[in-house]
């Protein structure tokens, strides 16, 4: 009741997720910045019916544990051969590619707005 009250960042975060809510699921669940217990106490927070949650989480953790494993795998390579990791393993294919992937794929609800937005004009 307090956020509906609120006016301010409080007021367009809740407005933004509200109107959008399986985007804006998706896209806490894909973004690696966003910390894990904030992902779950946010939609808490501003009323997300459990069944999008849960169906958000379920198939949200999916491509990043897809991709996580990926870059530990990448990372196992270059222990494997005797190397120590450095930043630049970042560009290595094995690596960049799953973390571009988990980019664009949590760009993919944006993309779609826009593109439903355009249709309707």
């Amino acid at each position: 009741a307090k956020m509906d009250a609120s006016d301010g960042v409080v007021r367009k975060i809740k407005d933004g997720i509200d109107e959008n809510q399986w985007s804006m699921l998706f896209l806490i669940r894909l973004v690696p910045a966003v910390p894990f217990f904030v992902a779950n106490l946010v939609p808490a927070l501003v009323g997300v019916p459990l069944y999008r949650f849960f169906v958000s989480t379920f198939l949200g953790i999916i491509p990043g544990g897809v991709v996580y494993t990926s870059v530990g795998a990448g990372l196992g390579e270059v222990f494997a051969r005797g190397e120590t990791p450095n930043l630049g393993i970042i560009f290595e294919p094995h690596i960049l590619l799953p973390i571009l992937g988990l980019c664009a794929l949590a760009a993919l609800p944006i993309l779609l707005k826009a593109v439903r937005g355009k249709k309707g004009l």
